[in-house]
């Protein structure tokens, strides 16, 4: 699934074909990454991530996940962006739980609204004590 943009118009494309992507109406996003070695050979602890976003509609929303295999399963916990003025580019935080631990994890950004933009991202995360 993904999007082009040709001459200043969005359009998607998945299974069933190409679709102009109009903003006469709020439409769901949803972005994944990979698995990313945040910890560079470390275990970790994600503390948070700040964006530089724009978001707008009335029922703007943005959620970000988290995954990660530190258990030998993949476990994902949502959690949301506080609701702000963002009809133009502005900075957030998202603090996530205390208990993620691990080297290796994914993000997951889920918005909703009349138009999104993600400008900006960069996840802090603190040392733990213990080694890989």
């Amino acid at each position: 699934h993904d999007l082009t943009m040709i001459d200043g118009i969005l359009y998607g494309i998945n299974d069933s074909g190409v679709f102009r992507v109009d903003a006469d109406s709020e439409v769901d996003a949803r972005v994944v990454t990979g698995q990313l070695d945040i910890g560079q050979g470390q275990l970790v602890h994600p503390v948070a991530a700040y964006l530089e976003y724009q978001l707008s509609g009335s029922s703007k929303k943005l959620e970000v996940g988290v995954s990660t295999t530190q258990s030998g399963a993949k476990q994902t916990y949502y959690y949301p962006l506080q609701n702000e003025q963002a009809d133009h580019l502005t900075n957030g935080r998202v603090l996530f739980g205390r208990g993620l631990r691990g080297r290796h994890f994914s993000f997951e950004f889920k918005i909703s609204g009349h138009s999104g933009y993600i400008n900006d991202l960069s996840i802090d995360l603190t040392a733990t004590k213990r080694r890989v």
